[in-house]
């Protein structure tokens, strides 16, 4: 099932039923990012996981593994809001392995970049992914660590990411994770580079996380503030503490100014 939410009447409505042999199989950790082509909407879903005993017939040229009793796969569907129809584009390029547990961002209206997940068989990923779309077709191309001396994030899933548009270009913004242990960590990738950095002295209260939400809101266009809520704790508890990560962009680097519980955000938004 495809539920929307109206912010205006602030009503859910169902987009599209699921059902065995409509759209994408049934999954969950799959990746969906938003994108406009031909000023048209479209939501792209690529990955998930599912039962093995899921009916839904294969999706041509998509793989599919079995893992403990679930099926992951690497199917890559387009949903196209104006008319409520689900199609499967052409994929060129190197197309993701079966994977779930990822996350998918929008980079353009017409772009996406994909990175970590689960690939089954106790492994993990730590490849970039970035999507080409136009109404008909998905161009994929993969980014792996180059080794060496190149700073690269561990292998993970169960992170979170966004994207930061600032003067310098898109930046995804990678936080936490889990590989046999929470990563504690926090990333950066300047996508028009490919070039990742770790942001040093995070404090645990934002990277011990993962399936955790996050959000940004670019307050102007050099000062932009991460949202964080939930997740899970490598004690396996489960949270509701929100932190507020300020980020401050210039025209060659970016630097979090300061990390905020939800009493000093509102104690900094008074004062302000």
């Amino acid at each position: 099932m495809e539920p929307v939410f109206n912010v205006d009447t602030f009503n859910w409505k169902e987009l599209s039923p699921t059902t065995s042999h409509h759209g994408p199989s049934m999954k969950f950790f799959c990746g969906m990012a938003a994108i406009k082509v031909n000023d048209e909407y479209y939501l792209a879903i690529i990955g998930g996981c599912a039962p093995s005993s899921n009916n839904t017939p294969p999706q041509p040229g998509a793989q599919y593994m079995e893992d403990d009793g679930y099926r992951d796969c690497n199917e890559v569907h387009m949903y196209r809001l104006k008319t409520g129809e689900w199609t499967s584009p052409t994929v060129t390029g190197d197309r993701p392995p079966p994977i779930y547990d990822l996350t998918l961002t929008s980079i353009t209206n017409t772009t996406a970049v994909l990175f970590g997940g689960d690939i089954g068989s106790c492994r993990k990923s730590n490849d970039v992914f970035t999507f080409e779309f136009t109404d008909t077709s998905v161009k994929c191309k993969k980014f792996s660590n180059p080794g060496g001396s190149v700073q690269w994030p561990k292998e993970r899933y169960g992170h979170s990411s966004v994207l930061i548009n600032c003067s310098s270009g898109p930046y995804l913004l990678v936080v936490g994770g889990f590989n046999c242990q929470i990563t504690k960590d926090c990333w950066l990738l300047n996508i028009n580079k490919m070039e990742w950095k770790e942001l040093a002295n995070i404090p645990d209260s934002v990277t011990d996380r993962r399936w955790h939400s996050l959000s940004v809101w670019g307050e102007t266009q050099t000062t932009h503030w991460i949202i964080e809520f939930g997740g899970e704790r490598g004690d396996h508890s489960i949270i509701s503490d929100t932190r507020f990560i300020e980020i401050i962009s210039s025209t060659s680097d970016l630097v979090i100014q300061s990390v905020l519980d939800i009493n000093e955000y509102q104690k900094r938004r008074i004062q302000d």
